[in-house]
């Protein structure tokens, strides 16, 4: 064996194990699951903000077994008002307003019909695959918030808010919330993302 051979094996090997890495590396991120916003805007209406929404929305393996072998999954979306901080603070001391809101879905699977259905209230669509669900899930338009409110009778400028999507692990069985208690690919959440203000034509003319 020539010692040019000698050199580029160990190379070779190195580099094999590194391409074998990042396959596994890429297979477990696939797994996990994820959730990534694409677009979270505000804009000012009756007496009201608000919110249109869209986040794409993917499942680890062990959530779409558990989805299909009965378990319902809790959604919501989450609203945290950043700007006037004056203004939530008096109305946290005045009345008890807080400066936050939720709206929760439900995903369930139904074996019998071989469908799943996402709950908002007592409303529920149907749907043939779970692409199709969490596609619909992924997305909120005209979510009303701050209603009645100064800043929204008031259109203040200064208003800035930030939205999230999660898993509201805190509505799972007792068992499944122990199972995903320290499991990553139960910690389905997105990053807390702005608001970006536009005005209310622009907001019908992008849904």
């Amino acid at each position: 064996m020539t010692p040019c051979r000698a050199q580029s094996q160990p190379r070779l090997f190195k580099l094999a194990l590194f391409c074998i890495s990042c396959l596994l590396c890429a297979w477990v991120w696939a797994d996990a699951g994820d959730i990534k916003v694409q677009k979270a805007e505000a804009s000012f209406a009756d007496n009201r903000i608000e919110i249109a929404a869209r986040f794409d929305i993917s499942l680890s393996n062990d959530l779409q077994e558990a989805l299909k072998n009965g378990l319902s999954l809790a959604f919501v979306y989450e609203f945290q008002l950043t700007r006037p901080r004056m203004y939530s603070w008096y109305r946290q001391i005045s009345d008890g307003f807080g400066p936050n809101a939720m709206l929760s879905y439900q995903l369930s699977y139904h074996s019998l019909s071989r469908q799943y259905r996402l709950h908002i209230g007592s409303f529920y669509r149907n749907f043939s695959n779970v692409n199709d669900a969490l596609a619909a899930l992924g997305i909120v338009r005209n979510w009303g918030i701050l209603s009645d409110s100064n800043i929204a009778r008031d259109r203040n400028p200064d208003f800035a808010g930030k939205v999230r999507l999660k898993l509201d692990r805190s509505r799972l069985p007792k068992t499944y919330q122990l199972t995903a208690f320290g499991h990553e690919e139960w910690q389905l959440e997105s990053p807390w993302v702005d608001l970006v203000k536009v005005r209310t034509e622009d907001a019908v003319s992008n849904e």
